[in-house]
């Protein structure tokens, strides 16, 4: 887009790897919790009643989503009185933040070394113990979370036996040895059975906003994305090593600005077609598409916030660059 140069933002390019997990705020933790559990089939892996959250998962990472109780912009502390990210805001329900996974902790540290020098503004910085992170704010109010992994054995930290503190404060500009790359195991994969979906992880998020120029030059300038392709208020994003992660639209196209959905990939068809048949005597579909390149299906979790269960036909990643129209889910047409 011509105009980037208009956009005071200083250069970083996180460039991470891919998007690494969702964060909301809900209204009622209990029934969100029971959602991600028993519709969408994402393991509860560890709860931190002090903050009124849950983190869920199924092995492909420490969390693919998590849930905080809005509480009014109430101060959320964590280990040694640590105020964390998520204070301040949460009013309403929504993104509490989008979290990006960098190559690793030594990775993150040089970004952040070169992008303060050169300007940036780091609203908070945290050690979860699993993870140290970064939180940036985008031009929208947004907030994204540059996190690099700190241990393979994250499960000894999240589990259901433990619901103490998990963050405090990372002092990254006195770390003298950063950690190298870090991954998870690829095989730790678990299954709610009694779900109605069996999702597998995150895989990308559509975000509504006002100014889209702005977003832009700060989703290539800062975040590092790279922009595959733009038209008519929509533009789609990759991260490093994915090829299809944000949506950004518009916010005159939908219902309103921030977070409007986010998918969650299912690897066997079959099954996510025994999902669907199940679901639609339930009536909590909203939509349903079987394409040549995806079937998938898409449910409002209790805040309304869109989730679409999909299993690709082909590469995934963005085949055509979805056109909004009158049907809400047009955003996940892609």
């Amino acid at each position: 887009m011509d105009g980037l140069s208009t956009y005071e933002l200083p250069e970083v390019k996180f460039s991470p790897r891919r998007l690494g997990h969702v964060n909301l705020y809900v209204g009622d933790l209990a029934a969100s919790t029971e959602f991600y559990t028993n519709i969408a089939g994402v393991e509860l892996v560890r709860r931190e009643p002090t903050i009124d959250a849950t983190f869920f998962s199924n092995g492909n990472t420490h969390h693919d989503v998590a849930l905080m109780q809005c509480r009014s912009g109430a101060v959320r502390k964590g280990r040694d009185d640590y105020v964390q990210a998520s204070s301040f805001r949460g009013e309403v329900p929504g993104l509490n933040h989008l979290a990006w996974e960098m190559q690793s902790e030594a990775v993150l540290i040089e970004k952040l070394k070169a992008g303060t020098a050169n300007g940036l503004e780091i609203k908070f910085s945290a050690d979860h113990l699993i993870s140290h992170s970064a939180y940036i704010e985008d031009p929208e109010g947004n907030y994204h979370e540059f996190y690099a992994d700190v241990t393979e054995d994250w499960r000894s930290i999240f589990n259901t036996d433990r619901e103490d503190l998990v963050t405090g404060n990372w002092d990254w500009q006195n770390i003298e040895t950063p950690l190298g790359p870090l991954r998870s195991d690829m095989e730790d994969k678990r299954r709610v059975e009694s779900a109605l979906f069996h999702a597998r992880c995150v895989s990308r998020a559509v975000i509504a906003v006002e100014d889209l120029g702005y977003s832009e030059a700060f989703l290539t300038s800062i975040a590092g994305l790279t922009l595959i392709e733009q038209a008519d208020g929509v533009s789609a994003y990759r991260a490093e090593m994915s090829a299809y992660d944000l949506l950004i639209v518009s916010a005159d196209t939908v219902a309103r600005p921030g977070l409007v959905g986010f998918s969650l990939l299912v690897e066997d068809e079959a099954d996510l077609k025994a999902s669907i048949s199940k679901a639609g005597g339930k009536g909590i579909i909203a939509s349903v598409t079987d394409a040549g390149h995806k079937m998938s299906a898409v449910v409002n979790d209790p805040d309304g916030l869109a989730v679409e269960f999909y299993h690709p036909r082909e590469a995934d990643g963005l085949h055509y660059l979805p056109s909004h129209g009158d049907d809400p889910s047009w955003i996940f047409d892609y």
